[in-house]
């Protein structure tokens, strides 16, 4: 399985933190023949000697057009240890808010996917802060993936076993097939997950607060994972499904941590309207809260599947 990917978007405040997504990002980037853009953003009166661009050994093109840096082509080492080369475009702008600039950016230039790290330095700028990897995976108009900081200073973990939590709405095809890409580019195994929310009772209604799930209702679910899961052409290891009674965010977060989850494929619900508020009850608490990175897609927005496989998927 493979996916559509030409340009990355490497949003990037050059800590400790964005080196670690840089590393998938160079990934990604080698797998897929893409194009990264390193973009860093800064505030308007930060003068030449905060401008973090300087430290990157780049020398400006010969002949470039300003408002289109020319492609650099870069030696990269991957999150899979793996060395190659691969295309990059530098662009710094000015901007009091990150969010808005990255996601505006994103949109301007047609961006695939957004890969950044999250709660890295919180200085002036704040580009990496969870606050801003919240507002842009709740606004960019892609898929975006989210990379916390290693525990282990200088190192990048590689990604074993892939999780893709779905709600079986009609989008939980699109979701799966992101992920089963995902896990082959790392060649890690895939689990996917359902989550059958428990009713909760006023007291007053005179009913257990918590009332569990009907066993049938969970069997069902599983029968439904398992048809997503058959549809599916993996060169890893057959899919794990699972079905649990609960809470979708919290226990999201719980089998990630327990089953050693290194990420995390899973939808939104857009960035308008009522939607915007539904993204709150699920993803954004689980990128808040999950201990490996996470790939967000848009529930109706754009997809990095070749036609051929959303056909497939619909």
């Amino acid at each position: 399985m493979t996916l559509n990917i030409d340009t990355i978007l490497f949003p990037t405040d050059f800590s400790d933190v964005a080196e670690g997504a840089f590393a998938h990002a160079a990934h990604l980037a080698l797998r897929y023949h893409a194009t990264i853009h390193v973009f860093n953003v800064v505030a308007p009166d930060g003068g030449d000697t905060s401008n973090p661009m300087d430290f990157l050994p780049v020398e400006p093109a010969a002949d470039t057009d300003a408002d289109e840096p020319a492609a650099q082509h870069v030696e990269v080492q991957t999150a899979t240890q793996e060395r190659g080369t691969v295309p990059v475009v530098y662009t710094q702008t000015d901007s009091t808010s990150p969010s808005e600039a990255i996601i505006n950016y994103a949109d301007e230039k047609d961006m695939d996917l957004v890969v950044m790290g999250t709660h890295g330095r919180k200085g002036m700028d704040r580009l990496l802060s969870g606050s801003v990897s919240e507002e842009v995976v709740r606004g960019a108009p892609c898929p975006v993936f989210t990379v916390l900081p290693s525990a282990d200073e200088g190192s990048v973990p590689t990604i074993s076993r892939v999780l893709a939590p779905v709600d079986l709405s009609e989008q939980s095809d699109m979701v799966v097939h992101h992920a089963a890409a995902l896990s082959d580019a790392y060649a890690a195994p895939l689990d996917l997950l359902h989550v059958v929310e428990e009713a909760a009772y006023p007291s007053a209604y005179g009913l257990d607060p918590l009332t569990p799930s009907l066993p049938n209702v969970q069997d069902r679910a599983r029968e439904a994972l398992e048809t997503l899961a058959g549809r599916l052409d993996l060169r890893t290891d057959p899919v794990n499904v699972h079905v649990l009674a609960g809470y979708a965010a919290r226990d999201i977060v719980e089998f990630a941590q327990e089953h050693e989850v290194d990420l995390i494929v899973m939808a939104t619900h857009g960035r308008t309207g009522l939607d915007r508020f539904l993204i709150g009850s699920v993803a954004e608490k689980v990128v808040r809260r999950a201990p490996c990175p996470v790939f967000t897609l848009k529930s109706f927005g754009k997809s990095l599947l070749p036609e051929s496989e959303t056909q497939e998927s619909e």
